[in-house]
């Protein structure tokens, strides 16, 4: 009886494992990223539903200083009842400002974000025009779910770009590493397809928030709760849970 018990949390865990690494993809394998979302979250579901919800343009910024590209920002997804959001396709350019504003490549860091003074290789963040935050009333901090490289990752509105053109499609160090982890990511180099998603919460901000650092237990905690709500919302199913014998 204890062997087959034994065989059956064997196979719990190694079901468990799969099915995170096939959301995951940091550079060993993803199974330790504290950031990113549960299992049972469809992130290929969101994603479809976020290239299909594009009516409702709330703005429109370049994603380089070159104004060679521009991406739009949205805020109609399919008329959400449990949550409220706006979305956008960019690339990933990196944002080293805070304590690593000399990171490799980066030439041009601020010692300060916008909101205090965080590291950039210990905080998932993301980046948005200034302009942007204030005409959707976004929160200092507030939740995001960012859908890359096949994965869903969560990170806080860390700081904003203020330059003349504002663009749009930065997260910091961490993030961009996290997320193309074989792509050599560093303060001059990101990623430049504009495939990834960028989900924001406006309102929604998770507990321990400090000057330098995060709460990442917090902020999973809550980004597990709103991307379910979401899902929800969007009629998607959550994915087998495979743990149970």
């Amino acid at each position: 009886m204890l062997l087959s018990f034994s065989i059956l949390v064997l196979k719990a865990v190694v079901c468990r494992a799969l099915v995170a690494n096939s959301l995951l993809s940091a550079a060993d394998d993803g199974c330790n990223v504290e950031f990113a979302a549960d299992p049972s979250v469809d992130v290929a579901g969101i994603y479809a539903a976020l290239q299909a919800a594009r009516s409702s343009v709330v703005a429109t910024y370049p994603t380089t200083y070159l104004q060679d590209h521009t991406t739009s920002v949205y805020s109609d997804l399919l008329n959400l009842t449990q949550v409220s959001v706006i979305h956008f396709f960019s690339d990933m350019d990196v944002d080293c400002d805070g304590l690593n504003w000399d990171c490799e490549g980066n030439t041009d860091g601020d010692p300060l974000t916008s909101f205090g003074a965080l590291d950039a290789e210990q905080v998932p963040w993301y980046v948005l025009p200034a302009s942007l935050a204030v005409k959707e009333a976004i929160l200092p901090n507030a939740l995001g779910a960012i859908i890359c490289n096949g994965n869903l990752f969560y990170a806080i509105f860390g700081d904003t770009n203020g330059a003349s053109p504002e663009v749009i499609g930065e997260g910091s160090l961490l993030l961009g590493q996290t997320c193309f982890p074989d792509d050599e990511i560093n303060g001059n180099n990101g990623h430049e397809a504009l495939d990834v998603a960028y989900i924001v919460f406006p309102q929604e901000v998770p507990p321990g928030v400090q000057e330098n650092s995060i709460d990442i237990e917090a902020l999973k905690e809550l980004g597990d709760q709103q991307i379910l709500l979401l899902q929800q919302d969007l009629g998607i199913s959550l994915q087998p849970n495979c743990s149970d014998p």
